[in-house]
């Protein structure tokens, strides 16, 4: 028996292991389709002429092996028919290249048509409209035969170019699991990642040629999400130290919103050969803004990233910030760098953002006091260009001598309404009042200063005019309805009330909006918190604040 113990159970193990060896190395021979995937290798890697937009991504960092001068790349070849001044085209390409110690930046879109338009691989070959000739190409072995996920490729601009080889050191990471997911409000997408390139070659940079090694990522999309025209997003890679990869996307609604839902938010992660997932889970938390010198256009550049699965807890930020390129369209693509924990444990990591995404200055206005004040009607004022990546905090103060000076009143507000009650005014008194909203880095920041004078007075109630748009509003706090009551009601020919309303929180987010006609606000959908109801009349806007339970 020990014998026939001896004999067998180190074949036993040897099977075991050959097993788990052969699976891990399924992906390295073609033809590959992950288990569950729409997305199948070679032939996804070429051209799919029924999807209305295509792409190719590449980007990476990459250090010269003399000078050892880190640098940065990104190169997209996109398949977008066009036809411009009467020359067609079948898309364009991006290339930017830059220099990560100096902070010097090269980008350049070029039109192009594809000399070739191969439906079965990765074969990339581009005319460029300035008569350049640049490819993409499977590295194939003497027979032809291709070599699973490996490239070389070369692209060309006068103040920067590359050559390079490129192999991937891991399996694809599918997001959606497999492959296809919704993005946005109407469109779809196909997506695969190679999350771990290795790569040698050769980088021109102002003139100077050296050789150099690094890693890179590669994304592939096509669909009929469209960049340029679709909802606004934040795009991030990142390749952490523990070897986790992480896809993050982040995109924002028409109205500056970040809906909690699978098309808006959307996180794949690569963990290691056996485990990769996508999950909607997660908080991206915006730390700071910058704005580009040339466009003026204001970008976020940093961030935290959150989220239970796998205890991710990572800052990371851009490098540098005159990453832009200007056309087809405004966006900022550049690399970024991470610190944080997974699981506990300290990580470090490098990556590249893609921000489509801008940031306004905000915009203020002052809706209450008027001519007349006192303590027991509050300082209320709206924020016109409302956003959810940005939020903002608020100081108020008055001026007693024109603005010349400014006296604080209150700093680092979250709501837009405050009761002032420890005031040092007088019947008669008077003074301006101003208000400042910012980000907490103070990169955006907007002020609006009242052109009025404000008098107290501590036996006013309200106007003629503001007695017609008093309402009451219960209960509150609220549940599930919040009813509206006034004895100066507009009604129509058939008694129904033709005010409007809206709902908005504490940041100047329109949460709901409305007719009134029935007296009645549901607001069930909202989470608990603190709201504030605005009802349109057909002499002003007020306001009353409301707690959500």
């Amino acid at each position: 028996m020990s014998r026939f113990r001896n004999i067998f159970l180190p074949t036993i193990l040897l099977l075991l292991l050959c097993s788990f060896q052969l699976k891990s190395q399924d992906w390295k021979s073609y033809p590959y389709t992950p288990e569950g995937s729409l997305v199948s290798f070679p032939v996804d890697e070429g051209w799919h002429p029924d999807e209305v937009i295509e792409w190719w991504y590449i980007a990476g960092h990459l250090d010269g092996t003399t000078s050892g001068t880190p640098y940065s790349f990104m190169l997209t070849y996109f398949y977008y028919p066009g036809d411009t001044f009467g020359i067609s085209y079948d898309g364009f390409r991006i290339l930017n290249v830059g220099n990560d110690l100096s902070g010097e930046f090269h980008t350049e879109t070029m039109l192009l048509n594809y000399l070739d338009r191969d439906t079965s691989k990765m074969h990339i070959d581009a005319l460029l409209l300035n008569d350049v000739s640049e490819f993409w190409f499977h590295k194939e072995e003497v027979n032809g035969t291709l070599i699973p996920f490996e490239y070389e490729l070369s692209a060309y601009s006068a103040p920067a170019s590359i050559a390079l080889s490129v192999a991937s050191k891991k399996r694809p990471l599918i997001p959606g699991d497999d492959g296809l997911f919704d993005q946005g409000s109407t469109s779809y997408t196909y997506y695969y990642s190679l999350t771990d390139m290795q790569v040698t070659g050769t980088l021109i940079f102002e003139g100077s040629s050296e050789e150099v090694t690094g890693t890179a990522w590669i994304d592939r999309q096509y669909g009929s999400f469209n960049p340029n025209t679709e909802e606004a997003y934040e795009w991030f890679y990142l390749q952490l130290s523990n070897g986790m990869d992480l896809n993050i996307w982040n995109l924002f609604t028409p109205e500056k919103q970040l809906p909690d839902d699978p098309a808006y938010k959307h996180l794949s992660a690569y963990v290691n050969e056996d485990e990769q997932y996508t999950s909607h889970d997660f908080e991206l938390e915006r730390l700071a803004w910058a704005k580009i010198p040339n466009s003026e256009n204001n970008y976020s550049q940093s961030w935290r990233l959150r989220s239970e699965t796998n205890q991710l807890d990572l800052n990371f930020s851009t490098t540098h910030h005159n990453s832009e390129v200007l056309i087809p369209f405004n966006f900022f693509e550049g690399p970024v760098s991470a610190t944080g924990t997974v699981n506990g444990s300290p990580v470090t990591g490098l990556g590249f953002a893609e921000l489509v995404k801008t940031y306004e200055v905000p915009q203020l206005k002052i809706i209450r006091p008027g001519k007349r004040w006192n303590e027991d009607f509050p300082i209320q004022w709206e924020l016109a260009n409302p956003d959810e990546g940005r939020p903002l905090l608020y100081d108020l103060s008055y001026s007693t001598d024109e603005g010349v000076g400014w006296i604080p009143i209150s700093q680092g507000e979250t709501d837009t309404i405050f009761y002032w009650s420890n005031h040092p005014f007088v019947n008669g008194d008077s003074c301006l009042f101003r208000v400042e909203a910012y980000t907490e880095d103070l990169s955006l920041q907007g002020i609006f200063e009242a052109s009025w004078y404000t008098f107290y007075d501590d036996l006013y109630t309200h106007s003629e005019h503001e007695e017609a748009t008093v309402f009451q509003i219960y209960p509150n706090p609220v549940k599930h309805v919040l009813y509206v009551r006034g004895n100066t009601l507009s009604t129509d020919a058939d008694g129904r009330n033709m005010e409007t309303f809206k709902v908005i929180d504490i940041t100047g987010r329109h949460m709901i909006h409305g007719s009134l006609e029935t007296g009645k606000v549901d607001v069930s959908i909202l989470h608990k918190g603190v709201y504030m109801l605005v009802l349109d009349t057909p002499k002003e806007s007020v306001r009353y604040k409301f707690i959500k339970e």
